[in-house]
C-alpha cells in the first residue's frame, strides 16, 4: 500500500478542524481552493506542527476509521 501525502496528519483531530474550518470557508465564499482540499489542508496541519502551534493531543491518530461513517 503506498502512502498518501500527509498520511502523518490524517485521522487526528487537527486534521478534522482544518479541514472543517476550510469547508466553512470555501461555503461561504471566503476563500477558493483550487487544488485538492486534501493538499490544503495536510499542507496546513504539517505547517502548524512544524511551527509547534499545536498541542501533542491534535496530532495523536484516532482509533477508529472515518470510511465507514462517511
Amino acid at each position: 500500500m503506498t502512502n498518501r501525502p500527509f498520511d502523518e496528519c490524517r485521522d487526528t483531530p487537527l486534521w478534522a478542524a482544518v479541514e472543517s474550518t476550510l469547508k466553512e470557508l470555501v461555503a461561504s465564499s471566503e476563500i477558493t481552493v483550487n487544488t485538492a482540499p486534501d493538499y490544503v489542508t495536510g499542507y496546513l496541519c504539517r505547517e502548524l506542527q512544524a511551527k509547534k502551534v499545536v498541542v501533542a493531543a491534535s496530532l495523536q491518530r484516532r482509533s477508529s476509521s472515518r470510511t465507514d461513517s462517511a
